[in-house]
Order: C-alpha cells, then structure tokens, then sequence
C-alpha cells in the first residue's frame, strides 16, 4: 500500500485553536495565470454539493465553495481553516465555537456571515421535507446552531461525537448563502453561489465546465486565470493529444504504461491508496436475497486472495482483500481476524463448497439474477467480468446489465436490480465515514441494499458518542462483524489511485480521497 493516513484524535483536538487558516499547502502563487484544461469521466448530476455523493460534482462544482475547515494536504489530516480563522471545543465536547474570517464575499458580492454558515448546516443536518441530504446521519448529534455575531458561530451537540471535528472538513459541507436559501431549500440544484477561488461561468452538459478567477477569493491562492473541464470516455488519448493537462479520479496500470510511453519527460503522476470501497450491494426487496445464505452464498463464492492481485494488473483496484474499514488503519480488524469471517478465507474450494451446500438448503441452486453495473470502462467492467466468472464457478446465472451513468444512477436508486456495483467513498479513515453506507435506508438513502438493521443503527450510534478509542474500537469491530455476516452489501476491495498530470501542472497534492482536494487551490502553471 503506498499510503495509509491516521484521523485526527479527538483528545488532540480538545485542547487545540487554530488562528491561521492559510497555513500548510495553501501559499501563495508562485505564477500566476494560464487555463488548467481537465478531464472527468461522469456528469454531475445538479450541482447540490449536500445532496449527493458523486465524484463528478467534486470535479467540477467544489471550486465554486468553501468550507469551514479544511485539510493541509501535505500534513493530512491536519485540519486548517477554510473560512474558520479559529476553532476550539468545550471541555465536555458538547460545544464547537468558531470565529470567522470577516473579508470573505459570495461570488455576487454578498458578505459572508455566520448566518450563511447557520443555514447551510441547519440544511445538511435538519433538511425540510423536499430537500434531501446524503450526509444527515453523521450530524444526529447536532442539536443547534448558534450566531452570537456575525462572524461567530456556535455548534450544540446533545452528546459528545468522536467525528465531530473532523466532519467540519467534510468537501461536501459547502457553505450556501443564506439569502439563497431563503429564495427556494432547492436552488443550489439548478445554480452555484459560493465563495470559493473559481466562479462559476458555463456547463454544457456532457461537454464542458469552465469557471474563471474570483479576484476577491479570502485566501488568494487561486492562481489560474481559467479552468476548463472536459467531459471524456478515455484518458490516453485526450491527455498524450494535449486536450486536457490532468485527470483527477483515478489511472489503471496500462494507461500509464501506455501514458508513459507516448508523452515521455511530459508525463508525470502522483499515486496513494483511495479511501473508496467497490462493494456489491445486494437489494434486500429480491426475495432470494432475503434469505442470509443466499447472500453469504454469493460472497463464498468470490476468491479475494486469488483474483484481487490479478484485478489490480489491469485496473485500479487494490491487490488484497478489505473489509468495510480500510485494511492497515487503526480502525480495521486485523487480517487474521477477518480472514475468519463467511467469505474470506484464503480457501477457496472450500468456500465454494460451503456456498453451494447454502444455496442448496435454501432452495437456490443455480440462481438467476441480474447485476446492474455503469458503462465505465475502469473498473466497472474489469470488477464485473470477474464477477460473473466467480458466481458462475458456484453454479451461480447472474445476467449482466450495462446502462450509461445516468440510467445506472436511477436503476441504483429506485432499486431497480437485484445486485448492483456500488461504492463507498471516505474521505478519513473513520467507522462514522466507512460504516455510514451500511446503516438502515430510512437513515441513510445511499444504503442501495434498501436493507434496515436496528442492531447496526444503534452500534454505529455508540461508537459515534465514545471518545475512548480503545471502547470505540471494540464498537466499530462488532458493527464491523455483525454488518460483514449479514452479507447485504459484500466489499470487493479499496482502490490504488494514480493521479495524471502534464508536466506543466504544478502545486497540486494528491489525497487518499478523489472527493478531496478538488478546489484547485495552490495548483497553477509553469511553461
């Protein structure tokens, strides 16, 4: 693994206060000017940063937002202020204060309060009916927000919450104008008013984005005159042909052997282990998949420790296997631990013997099911195609079904599969992030299981309030047991992410997130 990061101890940050918000990789321009030209594989699907989960709206929409904190990048994961210039917690944990910059303007001149800050997360946390938030659950322990002032905002908690403070940082948890808001709970769907280093100018869908330089952005590390967002199939072609200068989600083995031959000395890459898990979810309402062996049956039948190495040859996938915590974080059950659990176990003859003894005593011989996946090339089809080849090994007839990226998205979320790939992306390697995806629908809508278990619901609530990491440990592994047996959302692996660049594309730093560091701060051009 290239590179494994550690969240930041709660204990550490009790007693801390940060008066420097452009400190760390956020310095100032060592030129400035020039048009950063990317490519992105996806289309967002509106631009609501609360309300979705996609990488696309990071790509393109998250240069438009700050946040009120955010990360050093070459000290992650230290935090750092974004539109915060000073932070503490109370001693009890029950309370977050922060002081806020007093020069930073939305992209219509509108001055920035801690009125904006109020509703933004009032909207995040407590959404009206009609307005929805992917990220509501992580924030069940806010009970108010607070403006003493203008420029003071002061979060209640109603217990204290381990994930609080880093949550902050969340590149989701853009902050809106509050006069925006006011004009319709919905509008950010449909328009972009943020404070962020690049304005919003054109979107021609599923062909370019372009946003220019604001000149009044707080921190002033905003670099580039321009940046210029192509929608691509490929990425060898376009970035050899000069098209693009960058591509910022992820790069498979032989398209960099292949970018390394073509472009030479102009060719270069930053590369660290992605805090995105592909995992299977298998939709709880198909009447086979009600049935607990059926499920671990599926899961029996996939040989992690002999196909995950070959996968990682020809995708950016990870070469070993994982469950829902990323291996080698202090969260994770350790390999020999999880290697005892139904369906990752080194032996796999023995694991497809045991899952057709299941699917036999459930009645599920030869089982036909359909397997929704997006029709992107890496890795979806090389996840899928192994896949298939797997349960077909156990007698299984799974059906393949391939849709463009927004007829997948739809199929997904209207639970129009039986099994379908899916994701689940982090941005820390902490069980309230990791473990979020998997907690009941009627909690978070992106568990695509469609599967409700109150048992993991009040586990992941117990860990989320316990500050003692060894008590919270102890937790996290029995969500973490409990939520790998029941098998409704089966983990594949994490991702090996490689970052492409031109070599004139300089000031930028890679994280173990693609849904991180997409604001284009410090990045700019050298001929």
């Amino acid at each position: 693994m290239r590179s494994i990061i550690r969240s930041a101890a709660i204990v550490a940050i009790a007693c801390m206060a940060s008066t420097s918000a452009v400190a760390g990789s956020h310095s100032s321009c060592p030129e400035q000017g020039g048009t950063l030209k990317y490519g992105v594989k996806a289309e967002p699907p509106n631009y609501d940063m609360h309300g979705t989960n996609s990488y696309a709206i990071m790509h393109f929409v998250a240069q438009h937002y700050s946040t009120l904190l955010t990360f050093d990048w070459e000290n992650f994961p230290k935090l750092e202020g974004d539109i915060a210039k000073s932070w503490e917690m109370a001693d009890d944990g029950l309370s977050y204060t922060f002081k806020l910059h007093e020069n930073v303007k939305f992209h219509d001149g509108t001055p920035l309060t801690s009125a904006d800050v109020k509703a933004s997360y009032e909207r995040i946390a407590f959404p009206p009916e009609g307005v929805l938030s992917q990220r509501k659950a992580l924030y069940g322990s806010l009970e108010s927000v607070e403006t003493p002032d203008d420029y003071t905002v002061v979060f209640k908690l109603n217990s204290p919450d381990a994930f609080m403070m880093d949550g902050f940082a969340s590149p989701f948890n853009a902050i809106f104008s509050a006069k925006d808001l006011e004009k319709d709970m919905n509008w950010h769907k449909k328009n972009v008013n943020g404070t962020g280093p690049y304005k919003f100018v054109e979107h021609v869908k599923g062909e370019s984005y372009i946003a220019e330089r604001y000149e009044d952005f707080h921190h002033g590390d905003n670099c580039l005159d321009r940046t210029e967002g192509y929608r691509i199939k490929n990425l060898v072609e376009p970035l050899v042909g000069g098209q693009i200068m960058a591509e910022w989600r992820a790069t498979a083995p032989p398209e960099v052997k292949s970018l390394t031959e073509q472009m030479g000395d102009d060719y270069t890459n930053q590369a660290k282990t992605l805090m995105t898990l592909w995992v299977v979810s298998l939709n709880s309402e198909t009447e086979a998949f009600k049935d607990v062996r059926v499920r671990q049956a599926l899961n029996l039948c996939i040989d992690r420790h002999g196909g995950l190495p070959k996968l990682a040859k020809i995708t950016f996938t990870a070469p070993r296997p994982s469950g829902y915590l990323l291996y080698d974080t202090k969260y994770a059950l350790p390999d020999d631990e999880l290697y005892q659990l139904v369906g990752f176990g080194p032996d796999a003859e023995a694991n497809r013997a045991k899952a057709k003894e299941l699917l036999k005593e459930a009645g599920y011989e030869g089982l036909k099911f359909t397997y929704s996946n997006r029709a992107v090339a890496h890795p979806y089809d090389h996840i899928a195609i192994w896949l298939m080849s797997e349960w077909k090994k156990c007698g299984l007839n799974p059906e393949m079904i391939t849709n463009p990226t927004s007829k997948f998205v739809t199929i997904r979320k209207e639970g129009g599969f039986d099994a379908t790939i899916d994701w689940a992306p982090s941005f820390l390697p902490d069980p309230t992030l990791m473990h979020f995806k998997y907690l009941s629908r009627d909690v978070n809508p992106s568990n695509y299981s469609r599967a409700t278990d109150r048992e993991l619901d009040a586990l992941f609530d117990a860990q989320k309030g316990e500050v003692d990491f060894e008590k919270r440990k102890a937790i996290v592994h029995e969500f973490e047991k409990k939520a790998l047996e029941q098998a409704y959302v089966l983990p594949v692996t994490y991702t090996d992410r490689v970052v492409s660049l031109h070599k004139s594309v300089k000031g930028y730093v890679i994280a173990n997130s693609h849904i991180l560091n997409n604001t284009f701060r410090g990045i700019y051009l050298e001929d």
